[in-house]
């Protein structure tokens, strides 16, 4: 799995009841999946997912823990420079969504 720590950062308010105070929730990082990837489709639905990471320990390997998922739809001619490297498209996606990619990381994962 490909993420991409973002800045800004993505926030998000969640309030549980109409009497609690919300709560704002901060996802550095981001990674997308085409739902489904249909290649010389004119138009491509990607599944972005927020959240945060957890560098690998000696204990525990490294995590990507989602908070937020939403879906964006890019174009083909959006996608024209995407080619084999996927952190190229991480960086389509956060432009498109007003932020920009300062990192990527790769970890060995299975949880998205």
């Amino acid at each position: 799995m490909l993420l991409a720590k973002i800045n800004p950062a993505a926030t998000f308010t969640y309030q549980s009841g109409p009497f609690t105070q919300p709560t704002v929730v901060t996802a550095e990082y981001l990674t997308a999946i085409a739902r489904p990837y249909l290649a010389g489709a004119s138009q491509t639905n990607f599944q972005i997912e927020f959240g945060t990471y957890t560098p690998p320990t000696k204990e525990q390997l490294a995590k990507f823990n989602g908070i937020q998922s939403s879906q964006l739809v890019l174009t083909s001619q959006q996608l024209a420079s995407w080619g084999e490297d996927d952190s190229v498209l991480l960086e389509i996606v956060a432009s498109n969504l007003g932020t920009s990619v300062v990192e990527t990381i790769e970890i060995a994962s299975d949880n998205f």
